[in-house]
């Protein structure tokens, strides 16, 4: 099941950015940065960031996961009158990230753009699992999110209920 979901995202991504590595319970998307060709049509639409899909494979429970990583990476250096300038900034996102990039890879001989977005590529991963017969499943990090939501409501509600009551039974207001 796991070789067959693979192997249908790999054949899905042909002649797009994106590359297919195996993991041992799954396998990750990414950009193809080794391929010259890739990197090019990349360099040229100023991407700076990167986005990863791993997905997670539970063949017993015959359930999958996303989990979407996105990681931006900026700096720059020069000089500004006669003072030096170093900067660099460093951003990791981790879980379901909305990702509304569309990279353009130039137009076809009847004037139509051909462009990509890694957002339609996710959709497709999780439509190709869902076609096999696999369960989408919310990722670790997103059901952790959620938990501590959960939490925060909880006590946002429960310490100032506790709060009153106490004021109540002891007459103080």
């Amino acid at each position: 099941m796991l070789q067959d979901y693979q192997w249908a995202v790999e054949a899905e991504l042909q002649n797009t950015p994106f590359i297919v590595t195996r993991l041992s319970d799954g396998f990750q998307v990414g950009y193809d940065l080794a391929d010259a060709r890739w990197w090019n049509v990349l360099q040229l639409n100023e991407v700076s960031d990167s986005i990863t899909y791993t997905v997670r494979v539970d063949e017993r429970r015959r359930r999958f996961s996303i989990t979407d990583t996105v990681k931006r990476m900026s700096w720059s250096a020069g000089v500004s009158g006669f003072v030096p300038r170093l900067s660099w900034s460093f951003s990791w996102q981790s879980g379901r990230v909305r990702y509304g990039r569309v990279i353009m890879l130039g137009t076809s001989p009847g004037g139509f753009e051909i462009a990509f977005s890694p957002e339609n590529e996710r959709a497709r991963i999780k439509e190709i699992g869902e076609e096999l017969g696999l369960r989408p499943r919310m990722s670790p990090h997103v059901r952790i999110g959620l938990w501590a939501a959960a939490g925060g409501v909880a006590i946002g509600l429960i310490v100032p209920a506790i709060i009153m009551l106490s004021l109540s039974l002891t007459g103080n207001h």
